[in-house]
């Protein structure tokens, strides 16, 4: 699929078919949200779209792997790798592939007291190329402050159930048709069906590297990029909100508006792309202040004024007041 490809089916794509090939332009982490109760089916659609849309690698790893720095780095290392499975790759096979390798693959968490066989063994293996962490929210914080630090990860997006689960529901239709109807011809069967068609969506390589060259390419002009730090500026003096509008976010903030540009077929970022991204980048870091620290309270609000302007507030929230403040550019 070549660009223009892309852009005449973009609008066919689903919210987490998006955002995993944002993660993947922009080789950055994502945190997805949903109702505990749907967490499973999020998790099978996001490996679905991994190997059927991407071809990649992936491992989904539950809480108990999340406890310990040792657990986590054992859970996304490849066995097969270690076995011969899988070819070796040069840093210039893994960039063309659009491999989402970690960071964390050649750093050595274990400290001092690992035997030389352990290190050797993780030596010998590979990071899987997408890991899938359910319960991101009760890792340990070892492992989120050497691993997984908040701050690194890229954007956060809310799945709605109520969107669906259009990869998982396509695999269980043709497993049902296939069970319930043993008569199909090879050619007819509901499975091959399935998988001519998620051959025919594939995006390759090639798409997200041409999508990651465009959107560092976009041009921002200096009006846009005023509105951009107006953004952040109303941010961290908004009511109610206690930090993490981080240096290290606003460079991302910016990342994601350009990168956002070539999905939309423009190479140059417009306001409603700022929106957007701000939208994206802020949720998982903002921090909603207690009444004890809410601003007003240094200048003569009681607490129970602050409680009740807090009561409700949360970072979606937060992020939508100052978009409806700052004046946008026209």
């Amino acid at each position: 699929m070549d660009t223009q490809g892309f852009l005449d089916h973009v609008n066919d794509l689903s919210d987490l078919e998006l955002a995993v090939l944002l993660s993947l332009v922009a080789q950055h982490h994502c945190l997805i949200k949903t109702p505990e109760a749907f967490l499973d089916d999020v998790a099978s659609e996001l490996a679905l779209i991994v190997t059927d849309i991407f071809n990649l690698s992936y491992i989904i790893i539950n809480q108990g792997s999340l406890q310990s720095v040792d657990s986590f780095v054992s859970a996304i290392l490849d066995d097969a790798s270690e076995l011969g499975d899988t070819p070796e790759q040069s840093d210039n096979d893994i960039e063309n592939g659009g491999a989402l390798r970690s960071r964390i693959a050649g750093v050595d968490f274990r400290g001092p007291t690992s035997t030389h066989t352990v290190q050797s063994k993780l030596d010998s293996r590979k990071v899987v190329n997408v890991v899938i962490a359910k319960d991101f929210d009760r890792a340990h914080e070892d492992v989120q402050i050497q691993a997984l630090e908040n701050d690194r990860i890229f954007m956060s997006h809310q799945h709605n159930p109520e969107d669906g689960f259009p990869n998982l529901e396509e695999l269980y239709e043709a497993n049902n048709a296939d069970d319930n109807h043993s008569m199909y011809s090879y050619s007819t069967s509901p499975s091959i069906r399935r998988q001519k068609a998620v051959a025919s969506r594939r995006i390759n390589p090639k798409l997200i590297i041409e999508l990651r060259t465009q959107g560092q390419a976009a041009t921002i002009t200096p009006e846009i990029r005023r509105y951009l730090q107006d953004v952040v500026a109303f941010l961290r003096m908004e009511r109610g909100i206690d930090g993490g509008v981080t240096p290290y976010a606003t460079t991302l903030f910016l990342a994601l508006a350009k990168y956002l540009a070539p999905f939309h077929g423009l190479d140059y970022v417009t306001p409603s792309l700022i929106g957007l991204a701000a939208r994206k980048i802020y949720p998982h870091r903002l921090v909603i202040a207690t009444p004890s620290r809410e601003r007003s309270t240094l200048y003569g609000t009681d607490l129970a004024t602050a409680r009740e302007l807090l009561e409700d507030l949360d970072p979606e929230k937060a992020i939508q007041n100052v978009l409806d403040t700052v004046e946008c550019p026209t």
